[in-house]
């Protein structure tokens, strides 16, 4: 949950503070007076993209900071503490600057953190109801690891039948290929073939021959070694006793153990050691006929790959491509059929994982269906009927879309008796909102977020169905922290904790102010709410009323 808030020098906003508690909290205010700027800095919190254009005039850089209390599960999942300071810094460049507790981090990292923490739903998401390809998003959101699982493994199958197919459509354009270019690639063909090339043979000649050229002095080296420790003078014996004495006395002090243990390791190295040089002095010899060998071979390889500009390893390479050409140009048609039948069986791998998505899904719009129309129930559309229609899925190429095989459309019915149409169409304004909060709820509590932040998902709402809205709203609040800026009294009054945001003019210039709202301030604020223009008696009233349920 969100315990603290502070902005410098966003927008309207010089210098605002904001402590945060559990449970409902409402904010509002006059339409301008600051809402979506609060909503805007909470954004980038979450991981929204920056925008110096949003840092106040006049001021070098903006920034803003949070305090997040994590639950003991959040805590395991995100390997952090209990309370988390997140902080976002923007300068005039458009540079931006992520922390968490003081450690600069990634933006993937910031959003994976905030992600787990809770969610934000802005105005403007609502639009994507009318979006169907957007559908998708809300049916993988039920069990978004299952999906990913199964959605990345298909990315990756559909990544390579598209390679695929690029590389046959170029190998159809290579059909023509000219009597002069094919006597041109089996001359390459030919010499290159005649190198008998091995990957990385011309690095491991270069190190065999320089330790051939220095022959004598890796001898003497070896030798002189030898002649160390195998010195009458040197006794490694008296390195073993050592240790054996020092193990008598090891229950006095573990330090006795731990050189004790030392000592005689490094008598077993030293002896290792001896007999490896030893092996190595008997079996090393120069082999002159073999180095002259080498040296020609190295200047064979040295040859070629100065004629091609060439390294070894990509002349072996070079070799395998122009083949592939000359097949295409001696057997062109056989070449082809063959690659098709690897792009037909990458398409089948593809579509294969596709159908496994897919049927994932169903299952999933399945639970989301039934999740809806219970959260709908609550949201006084108790007659609704809601159903996700998956079209019919054709087995070819144009079915690899790049979310899956599936095209979906949402179906309802808001009024009983009525058939069901596409939620597009159909849903009003406010219904769209209610739609969306159900949607929101459902992700909320799948993913057992303990932040939830709504603006305005309730526009289009008045009446017993506001009251409604807001009655859910309370209810939800008992189970995650949830932030609403509303314009809804019925909201307003419902919450545990009233915010009002102004807009004022201070030194010449208009900025945000944010107040925590006493009982009597709720009251006038709810009243403005419900009023046109002016404050009545009658509005004052009924926002007693409405505080009081």
């Amino acid at each position: 949950m969100l315990k603290t808030l502070k902005i410098s020098n966003f927008a309207l906003i010089d210098d605002l503070e904001m402590d945060f508690e559990s449970g409902l909290t409402a904010l509002t205010g006059e339409t301008g007076a600051g809402k979506s700027i609060i909503m805007e800095s909470l954004q980038l919190l979450f991981g929204k993209r920056s925008d110096s254009q949003m840092i106040r005039h006049g001021e070098q850089k903006a920034i803003v900071y949070g305090v997040f209390e994590l639950n003991q599960e959040q805590q395991v999942l995100l390997e952090l503490p209990q309370t988390i300071e997140v902080e976002r810094e923007v300068d005039l460049s458009g540079r931006h600057q992520m922390r968490i507790n003081d450690q600069v981090t990634t933006l993937s990292r910031l959003k994976e953190v905030m992600n787990t923490i809770g969610s934000i739903h802005s105005q403007n998401e609502t639009m994507n109801l009318y979006d169907k390809t957007y559908y998708l998003v809300f049916i993988d959101q039920v069990d978004q690891k299952k999906v990913d699982v199964l959605q990345n493994q298909y990315l990756l199958d559909r990544s390579k039948y598209l390679e695929k197919k690029k590389h046959v459509e170029a190998l159809k354009l290579k059909k023509n290929q000219s009597i002069d270019k094919q006597s041109f690639l089996e001359y390459q063909v030919a010499e290159i073939k005649g190198y008998h090339l091995i990957p990385d043979e011309r690095t491991d000649l270069d190190d065999q021959i320089d330790k051939l050229k220095n022959h004598d002095k890796i001898m003497g080296s070896l030798r002189h070694a030898y002649g160390l420790l195998d010195n009458e003078m040197f006794q490694s014996d008296q390195v073993y006793e050592a240790g054996k004495s020092l193990d008598k006395i090891k229950e006095f002090d573990p330090s006795y153990q731990e050189m004790s243990e030392r000592l005689v390791s490094a008598f077993y190295d030293l002896d290792d050691v001896k007999s490896k040089i030893f092996q190595t002095i008997e079996t090393l010899d120069f082999d002159e006929d073999e180095f002259n060998r080498m040296q020609e071979r190295s200047y064979e390889l040295v040859k070629i790959e100065q004629k091609y500009q060439r390294s070894v390893n990509e002349l072996i390479e070079y070799q395998k491509q122009i083949e592939e050409e000359l097949l295409l140009i001696t057997d062109y048609d056989h070449y082809l059929e063959m690659s098709n039948l690897e792009l037909k069986k990458t398409f089948d791998q593809a579509f294969q994982s596709g159908l496994k998505l897919s049927e994932l899904r169903k299952k999933l719009a399945k639970k989301l269906s039934l999740d809806v129309l219970l959260e709908l129930k609550d949201l006084d559309l108790e007659k609704s009927v809601f159903d996700i229609i998956f079209e019919d899925i054709i087995n070819d190429e144009h079915a690899l879309l790049e979310t899956g095989l599936d095209q979906v459309e949402f179906f309802i019915s808001l009024n009983e008796g009525e058939p069901v149409k596409p939620l597009a169409r159909v849903a009003s304004g406010g219904e769209r909102a209610r739609f969306m909060f159900a949607l929101k709820s459902i992700y909320a509590k799948a993913n057992k977020l303990s932040l939830l932040i709504l603006d305005e998902i309730d526009i289009g709402i008045s009446g017993r169905t506001a009251a409604k809205v807001a009655n859910k709203m309370a209810y939800l609040s008992q189970m995650m922290q949830l932030l609403v800026i509303t314009h809804l009294p019925q909201v307003a009054a419902k919450a545990d904790h009233h915010y009002g945001i102004t807009k004022i003019k201070e030194n010449a210039r208009m900025v945000t102010r944010i107040q925590k709202l006493d009982e009597d301030m709720r009251i006038e604020m709810i009243a403005l709410m419900l009023s046109d223009e002016k404050l009545s008696h009658f509005a004052i009233e009924q926002a007693k009323m409405l505080l009081k349920k």
